[in-house]
């Protein structure tokens, strides 16, 4: 996803990620969004993984709203296939947790080289690593603040607030932020690299130049939402960014992964939630025998994860809120959105190229316009001569 603002990069840097009650792990911080940047910017969203929860607000005053009774989501097509074109693939990881795996071209941020191997377009699994299944479980964090811009992250149609909203009137429920009770609310999501698909600025090894169909796991994409059970309540989130997770590449320290998509020498760190067999064998986040705060929750794929906006990780973890992460104990993908057929925004056969998307209202506050193009920049990126943002 985009860099963050700087608030938001204050706000995590003391945060402690935590370690589930299983043996294996997953990333203690939300990582990035799927619109991969250049080196120098990071691009995965970061949750807030610590001793405290958010407080939902950022500053903004949200007025309070009760949860909502509105009609339950209908069940996505039985079978094999699912999301985007119907060309994704459902995978069971426990009882009650199914995700739709979207299309994607083999590349590091799907199947992690330490990992598995790329074969014939597909990740084959080394060992005893068995990617999202490698820890049954799903868990969430906390990234952003729908109410202040603060999920604007990777490229989409239309921005992720306006998406919430849009899913929230149609299916008769509020928006998490704001809303009280343990009923069920709408919000959105960064999930992992497999459930999200490529960012943006991965390279198709068999061309040498960008994936042209990437984030086809995202709401916009594929019209699925997630239907999310935790200890405090429901959710329903619409997947708008892409966790990211820590990792390095390059002779690299251990970073947000963004740089590192399709570095051949990419390898997670330590998971926050979980091992991750034949790299590492413990996880690091809180409760873990060792504790980093860059333990990844999302570059390993070896967990379903979520990273939420503020306001539905309070209502979806409650009072385990205050450890900054909490254990999801329902997970099922619904149809709540139209795919879009302009998928995919900017770059990738879009109409703005990479770091922009269509803005036909005009530039707005953290997003520059690109001249001569009805274009903006995404979060703080800085319009390119060659019309891109960086």
């Amino acid at each position: 996803m985009l860099p963050r603002p700087p608030w938001l990069i204050t706000a995590i840097f003391l945060l402690i990620p935590a370690c589930g009650g299983s043996s294996l792990g997953g990333t203690g911080a939300s990582d990035t969004s799927i619109d991969s940047v250049d080196s120098s910017a990071t691009t995965d969203s970061s949750p807030h993984d610590g001793g405290s929860g958010p407080d939902g607000t950022d500053g903004v005053a949200v007025p309070p709203s009760d949860v909502g009774d509105g009609a339950p989501l209908p069940d996505a097509p039985a079978g094999p296939s699912c999301g985007y074109g119907g060309k994704g693939q459902a995978l069971h990881v426990a009882d009650g947790i199914d995700v739709c795996l979207p299309p994607v071209v083999c590349t590091a941020e799907t199947c992690p080289p330490a990992l598995g191997k790329c074969v014939d377009g597909a990740c084959t699994f080394q060992g005893s690593y068995a990617g999202l299944k490698t820890l049954p479980e799903a868990w969430a964090t906390y990234y952003c603040t729908l109410s202040t811009g603060g999920c604007h992250g990777v490229t989409q149609l239309e921005f992720p607030e306006v998406t919430a909203a849009t899913i929230a009137k149609a299916a008769g429920f509020p928006l998490c932020e704001g809303a009280s009770g343990s009923g069920t609310c709408v919000g959105i999501a960064a999930s992992s690299p497999m459930v999200v698909g490529n960012s943006q600025l991965a390279i198709d090894p068999a061309t040498g130049k960008t994936v042209s169909n990437w984030g086809l796991g995202l709401t916009e994409a594929s019209g699925l939402c997630y239907e999310i059970e935790g200890p405090g309540g429901k959710a329903i989130v619409a997947l708008t960014d892409r966790c990211g997770g820590y990792c390095r590449c390059g002779g690299s320290g251990f970073q947000e992964c963004g740089p590192c998509v399709s570095a051949p020498d990419m390898e997670p760190n330590c998971a926050c939630v979980g091992g991750v067999p034949g790299l590492h064998d413990q996880c690091c986040g809180r409760g873990c025998v060792t504790t980093k705060a860059d333990c990844d929750w999302c570059a390993s794929n070896n967990h379903p994860h979520f990273d939420l906006d503020t306001g539905t990780f309070n209502h979806l973890c409650g009072a385990d809120g205050i450890n900054g992460s909490c254990r999801i104990s329902k997970v099922r993908y619904v149809p709540c959105l139209g795919p879009s057929s302009a998928w995919p925004p900017g770059g990738g056969g879009g109409s703005c190229k990479i770091g922009s998307y269509d803005c036909p209202a005009g530039p707005e506050p953290h997003h520059p316009g690109v001249p001569g193009t009805k274009c903006c920049c995404n979060w703080d990126l800085t319009p390119q001569g060659d019309g891109s943002c960086k």
